[in-house]
């Protein structure tokens, strides 16, 4: 998983509706137990914690890879602070950037 960060690329698959912050947790927390090459296992783990109204769809693998994508993106910071930020606490660094 320490590898992903860096090397990722960010993919436009899926819907376009952006996902609930509870959902992005869910999906983080579940790659953090099962790793971000395991999108089966992720995908089944979140689908209880999807909001209401989402489409069947909503957490396939290649949905929840790319939103993965997303988030890694979105929590990439200055060297000075991942250096401080070990790789288990990617959820903590994301909330609080």
């Amino acid at each position: 998983m320490a590898s992903a960060i860096g090397k990722h690329k960010i993919m436009n698959v899926g819907p376009t509706e952006p996902w609930s912050v509870r959902e992005k947790l869910c999906l983080a927390s579940s790659v953090m137990r099962s790793g971000d090459q395991n999108w089966v296992s992720v995908s089944r783990a979140i689908k209880p914690f999807s909001e209401s109204g989402r489409p069947p769809d909503w957490f396939s693998q290649k949905h929840c890879a790319s939103q993965y994508s997303e988030l890694l993106e979105a929590t990439e910071a200055p060297k000075s602070v991942l250096e401080k930020c070990p790789i288990n606490t990617i959820i903590y660094c994301y909330f609080c950037l």
